[in-house]
């Protein structure tokens, strides 16, 4: 037998267990550990000696067929007495059907550092949430800050009250857009972090949030969380904190998307904007999985026409078309942004990108069926309001080295309009009505 890679494990552990599944107690679980080595849990006592003579066939076919992926055959199972919490265990949320045969399902579990947020279902949202808006790309560069900045801008002209919350902890950038430095709030979020791993998280949320200086906002405005205070002695320390599950005396930590959530609705009940704009870490990290699939945001995903921007997506969304349980909860969320398109044959350009991102939707996210009278999520290649079809971002050469705080009058509003101006029209119409004043 061939040398098994982690790509075939998964298939082969799924192909064997299928084929024992009559034999197998409940809805057996391929469990995929750091390493990449699987076991299979199974809701049942070891001490069922008729079940363990009964598993033999299985493991003699399975053990060696994973080759390096695998325990000894002696550990190959993981019963009911091996697994501190089986209720949880075998109920977890994180579980995700593989095939289902029958009345049985075979669930894969996933035991990693990372990576488990850009799967796992949304949180509920509440009521009192304004709306939400994420700014999302794989890599930087792409304009995904500026326009954030702008449309805030845009925004507060138009009588909204904004909050931007800088996300990008890595490379902090929209905040610096809109704040100058001699306006920056006490504290910043790595700080909310620290801080709330001591329970001192309610002393810091009244002194981050800064005021933005930009002109014109009248009775609209924009109000900034940075990723970093005023007060700031060491950044990397805290940042090096900032991403840990937070531990509790019932041995289940709180995650670190529940604990950005209760941050944001701290502010969001401290503040009462009409909008937040949540300005992401590029990339496929963690935090850009919290803040595209679990927020409840509307999540902007900026893309250029490159092969790498096509893999980046193609790898995530194919993650999501196998691995996500409840992709409803997002999908319909997402709208793809056309950053930086060139002057030189920008139409053949953006057709090009169109074209693109429907095979990408088609392949892993839209609907098929024949039955016209059910709500299929699906939509037509010239289907302008479908999330495939980009919106556009125009880039012009003004906006290099564009630094609305310190010089607002640098760039005239004819060419933000021209830059910004097709984004504006379509995102404002997912915005919330204002009360009449």
């Amino acid at each position: 037998m061939g040398i098994v890679v982690f790509n075939q494990a998964i298939e082969i552990a799924l192909c064997a267990v299928t084929q024992h599944l009559s034999s197998l107690p409940r809805n057996p679980i391929i469990l995929r550990d750091l390493r990449g080595r699987i076991r299979i849990a199974l809701d049942a006592s070891e001490e069922n000696e008729k079940l363990k003579k009964s598993l033999t066939k299985l493991a003699d076919q399975l053990h060696p067929a994973l080759g390096a992926f695998t325990y000894g055959k002696e550990h190959l199972f993981l019963f009911r007495e091996g697994v501190p919490d089986p209720k949880h265990f075998f109920k977890s949320a994180d579980l995700i059907p593989l095939k289902v045969e029958g009345k049985k399902t075979i669930y894969l579990l996933e035991r990693l550092v990372t990576g488990q947020d850009w799967v796992s279902p949304a949180d509920c949202v509440n009521d009192r949430q304004p709306q939400r808006f994420t700014f999302f790309g794989l890599k930087g560069g792409v304009g995904r800050s500026t326009v954030a900045a702008v449309w805030a801008w845009h925004l507060a002209r138009n009588k909204y009250k904004v909050l931007v919350v800088d996300l990008d902890l890595e490379s902090p950038g929209v905040g610096s857009m809109l704040l100058p430095n001699d306006k920056l709030p006490e504290f910043g979020i790595v700080d909310w972090f620290v801080e709330s791993m001591v329970g001192q998280e309610a002393l810091v949320v009244p002194a981050m949030v800064g005021k933005s200086t930009l002109p014109g906002t009248n009775e609209g405005w924009i109000r900034v969380v940075p990723a970093y205070g005023r007060g700031e002695t060491d950044y990397m320390a805290k940042l090096s904190r900032c991403y840990q599950d937070l531990p509790t005396s019932s041995g289940r930590p709180v995650s670190w998307a529940d604990r950005l959530e209760r941050m944001l609705d701290a502010l969001e009940q401290q503040e009462r904007p009409d909008v937040v704009l949540l300005d992401s870490r590029a990339g496929l990290h963690d935090i850009s999985a919290v803040t595209v699939t679990r927020l409840g945001a509307t999540a902007f995903l900026f893309a250029i026409h490159t092969p790498q921007t096509w893999m980046g997506y193609r790898h995530l969304f194919r993650h999501w078309q196998q691995r996500h349980t409840r992709p409803d909860q997002f999908r319909d969320r997402l709208q793809i942004v056309a950053g930086m398109i060139p002057d030189l044959d920008a139409d053949h350009y953006l057709e090009g990108l169109r074209e693109e991102f429907y095979r990408l939707f088609v392949d892993t996210l839209y609907e098929e069926g024949t039955d016209e009278t059910a709500a299929l999520f699906n939509f037509d290649l010239n289907d302008r309001s479908a999330p495939h079809t980009p919106w556009n971002v125009r880039w012009q050469i003004a906006l290099q080295g564009f630094d609305p705080v310190n010089r607002p009058n640098r760039v005239p509003e004819q060419i933000l309009q021209a830059a910004f101006g097709e984004f504006f029209e379509r995102a404002d119409l997912l915005l919330p009505q204002l009360p009449a004043s």
